[in-house]
């Protein structure tokens, strides 16, 4: 398989936002030669590319649910993705023999995406009246984050079909011919900020100052209740918590479709998502007036090879059943397992009862001497196969 790339950024003072992380360790050598496939270089974030790739299974270039075989065809390659094409998402083969391409975008934490910085207030370069869309001409400077609402947070564009998305656009430098188009990507993980290198403060509230203090704006402080104008980072990777802090819209925590106001409420605060509570997601304070919860999960830079998915399916996994969250479990620590002991493509349950595309761990034994399963999906929750030690 391809090289792993880095871990997501730490956070450094700058609203809770990531700085940035190391490019992951050499890592393996891709798979040379299978169905056409050209070697990965040596752990670069987002190679093999899967463009001119050729399966043998299809004869096609890999893409989501364009038939492979294990074994045969090149097992991950890379595509870009996000705006200007500043991200890479992987296409995987897995053991229901087609490719499935993971669900948000991978930003390599090594560069600075300050060009793709969410604005605190309405960008007034921005076109007045309309909403920017994906390919179509434009002339406002480079770097300005535009939407129908001048580029804040919950603002919407039309992607090339003319579908309406929740998201940003920025116009491109001009192209060989001269011609500058939008650029847009969906804020459901497919744009770099406000989490990536070079970010800064996000939306962070008015009045909330930024960096290193994390003090709230208007007497709230960073880990507790939110003050008027929101509060700003920690110091540290997912912080401040939005746990214990009551919005004064609604005097509950920041969560998903919570209501809130940004100029009342702590405008960003993260909660933990992934195996173990392994990384983090942001809740932000849209104009919407409610907050909208990121995609996937951010992890921190370290290493992560106890979720490193395997080569072949874990024999110590229990077989003919499929792992549920929280249910109790017997296996050894750092085994990744699902339905087909932990490959690519395998499925566990949620509390629920819900099948899911993704992996788990059997935990260490809490203070009651439990072991219980911690699953995540694979849509950018867990952190291999880029993350780092993967």
């Amino acid at each position: 398989m391809g090289g792993a790339a880095g871990g997501g950024g730490a956070s450094g003072g700058t609203s809770g936002v990531g700085t940035a992380g190391t490019v992951g360790s050499a890592g393996t050598t891709g798979q040379s030669g299978r169905g056409g496939a050209t070697a990965g270089a040596g752990g670069t974030p987002g190679t093999p590319s899967c463009i001119g790739m050729v399966t043998v299974s299809s004869g096609m270039e890999p893409a989501n649910g364009v038939p492979c075989s294990p074994g045969v065809d090149i097992d991950v390659c890379y595509r870009t993705c996000g705006p200007e094409k500043a991200g890479y998402k992987s296409e995987t083969c897995t053991t229901a023999l087609s490719y499935q391409e993971m669900s948000g975008c991978l930003f390599d934490q090594s560069k600075d995406y300050s060009c793709y910085k969410i604005p605190n207030t309405a960008n007034t370069a921005c076109p007045s009246g309309t909403t920017p869309k994906n390919s179509d001409s434009c002339d406002v400077p480079t770097c300005t984050v535009c939407n129908d609402t001048g580029g804040l947070p919950g603002g919407h564009y039309l992607d090339s079909t003319g579908a309406d998305k929740t998201g940003f656009c920025v116009c491109q430098a001009p192209n060989g011919n001269g011609t500058r188009t939008w650029s847009c990507a969906s804020d459901n993980g497919s744009w770099p900020c406000p989490l990536g290198p070079g970010c800064g403060a996000g939306a962070a509230g008015a009045g909330g100052s930024a960096g290193g203090g994390g003090t709230a704006g208007g007497g709230g402080t960073a880990g507790g209740t939110a003050g008027s104008g929101g509060t700003t980072g920690t110091g540290g990777g997912g912080q401040p918590s939005c746990i214990g802090m009551l919005t004064v819209s609604s005097n509950m925590e920041p969560a998903k479709g919570v209501a809130c106001d940004p100029a009342r409420d702590i405008n960003v605060c993260y909660r933990t998502c992934g195996p173990q509570k392994a990384g983090y997601k942001s809740e932000t304070c849209t104009s919407a007036l409610s907050y909208q919860e990121m995609s996937g999960c951010t992890f921190d830079p370290g290493d992560y090879s106890c979720y490193r998915i395997p080569n072949a399916a874990n024999t110590a996994c229990p077989a003919g059943t499929m792992p549920k969250i929280s249910d109790s479990c017997d296996v050894p620590t750092c085994t990744v397992c699902n339905s087909t002991g932990g490959l690519a493509g395998g499925q566990y349950l949620d509390s629920t009862g819900a099948a899911k595309s993704g992996f788990c761990v059997c935990q260490a034994p809490n203070t009651n001497g439990a072991r219980t399963w911690s699953c995540a999906q694979d849509n950018g929750s867990w952190p291999c196969p880029l993350g780092g030690g993967c």
